[in-house]
């Protein structure tokens, strides 16, 4: 369970790494300053920083594309941690009834045997008080676990949910805070700002949101521990289940052998 809730961040993750990757490419429209930069320098200081309003549009689709693929996977590593998830609580789920089933077959070959043993009607009477004990025990035990395990579902569902529109609304503003720069970086240049002044605006709108992104998985992974409690309280349900069924369990069987000495 926690492994889904982990697969979340890393998902958010992948599309901060599109975030890493457009700034890149804009210094990589840059990179030719280097080794025989040096003569373009020589030649005019301008060339460099005038490339970045010229091969704006070709960043801008390489940024994009990248941006879709991994949305794309993060959406549907989203569904089939979903799909999993539901096809765990179900294979427990069966094998639970089939426990209970197989159980309550046993009990019901015993009980008959039981009943057989019995041989005046007062014996009768305990032996029908005894497992009228057992079967309101078995029931008890059933009404709690079940319960508790629906708690803990409801809980898990709910965090999930919720890290997910978390995930959903800041990926949306880092998204609107992307298009928003990429907008201003093609305004300034169509308006003939200086390339220069253009790429540097661009870089720290960018990082702006990039550090934005980043403090939204710390509020994310905050959240990471939500569901110990949930399952905390499930197991403690389910011991003190048990341990009364085992109690109810002892009491009947001492009244069954305290009935028959009287």
């Amino acid at each position: 369970m926690m492994k889904t809730h982990s697969k979340l961040q890393a998902a958010t993750a992948l599309l901060i790494g599109v975030a890493l990757i457009m700034p890149a490419f804009a210094f990589a429209q840059n990179s030719t300053s280097s080794g025989a930069g040096m003569r373009l320098r020589a030649r005019t200081s301008t060339t460099p920083t005038q490339n970045f309003c010229t091969t704006l549009d070709a960043v801008v689709t390489r940024v994009e594309g990248a941006m879709g693929e991994r949305e794309g996977k993060y959406q549907t590593n989203r569904a089939e941690r979903r799909a999993k998830l539901d096809e765990r609580f179900k294979e427990r789920d069966d094998k639970r009834t089939e426990n209970r089933s197989d159980w309550d077959q046993k009990r019901s070959e015993w009980t008959v045997k039981l009943d057989a043993r019995a041989s005046t009607t007062e014996q009768k009477a305990a032996v029908a008080k005894f497992i009228a004990d057992i079967d309101a025990a078995v029931a008890a035990r059933k009404v709690t676990v079940d319960t508790a395990i629906k708690t803990y579902r409801d809980g898990v569902n709910l965090d999930i949910s919720a890290r997910q529109s978390l995930t959903d609304q800041y990926v949306a503003t880092f998204k609107s805070e992307t298009d928003a720069a990429i907008a201003k970086a093609k305004s300034d240049c169509a308006t003939s700002v200086a390339p220069k002044i253009v790429r540097i605006t661009y870089v720290a709108s960018m990082k702006a949101a990039r550090e934005k992104m980043h403090v939204s998985i710390v509020t994310i992974e905050k959240r990471k521990d939500a569901v110990k409690p949930l399952a905390d309280a499930r197991n403690a349900a389910v011991t003190k289940a048990v341990a009364d069924f085992k109690a109810a369990v002892q009491k009947a069987s001492y009244d069954l052998k305290a009935a028959k000495k009287a």
